[in-house]
């Protein structure tokens, strides 16, 4: 089926984004926070670092032993991840829409490939979105461009005809640096005046008027 929407490729942070994962992000530092750290962080100090990798949040929260919290977070995090995260509402319809009207749609996250492809399996995603790039894929990551760019190199677009999606400022000022929009979502990380501080293209609130945008 033909399309008239603006962009040909979209890409989706994961983590706020397309899943709800913000729960179990903050459960696991706050976890850590009580058996390690000798404090438990508040879901404010934690949701600012979610979007950046794992290992630059870690050295934030436990500047003097970040590669230890890292590990313990994985296993953590992985042990619980099924039973917290969920879809976002109507981002599994929205997705199937896109990929109805002809366009192509990608994930660029911070998260480990093998996790960020286990939370869409989770959520019912399976078969509509792929991870185009995940943190192992490259050096540098959100807010540089970098993760972005790869992920638009991967799934045959280019900056200009590609938009992308995401819940924290990170997300906008990659994608700011990569040279394509960004479109900030108000149900995950990000405060909806943080999000429009960043200049985006858009901040929506619903997955009904993301669509608007992206479907044309």
């Amino acid at each position: 089926m033909g399309s008239f929407a603006p962009y040909e490729l979209v890409l989706f942070d994961l983590d706020g984004t397309l899943i709800n994962s913000i729960d179990l992000i903050v459960a696991t530092w706050q976890h850590l926070g009580r058996a390690i750290l000798g404090t438990e962080p508040t879901r404010e100090e934690i949701t600012p670092l979610i979007g950046l990798p794992l290992l630059e949040a870690a050295a934030r929260l436990a500047p003097e032993r970040p590669a230890e919290v890292v590990q313990l977070y994985r296993e953590w995090n992985v042990g619980h991840h099924d039973e917290y995260v969920t879809a976002c509402t109507g981002m599994v319809g929205l997705v199937g829409r896109l990929k109805d009207a002809g366009l192509h749609a990608g994930v660029v996250t911070a998260k480990m490939r093998s996790l960020a492809e286990r939370g869409l399996r989770v959520c019912g995603y399976g078969g509509l979105i792929e991870v185009a790039c995940a943190v192992e894929d490259t050096a540098r990551h959100k807010p540089a461009p970098e993760p972005l760019l790869t992920g638009v190199t991967r799934m045959d677009g280019s900056p200009g005809s590609a938009a992308y999606v995401g819940d924290a400022v990170w997300d906008l000022r990659a994608a700011r640096a990569a040279g394509m929009p960004g479109i900030g979502v108000t149900w995950g990380a990000g405060g909806a005046g943080e999000l429009r501080a960043e200049r985006p293209l858009a901040v929506v609130d619903t997955a009904d008027q993301l669509g608007a945008l992206l479907l044309g």
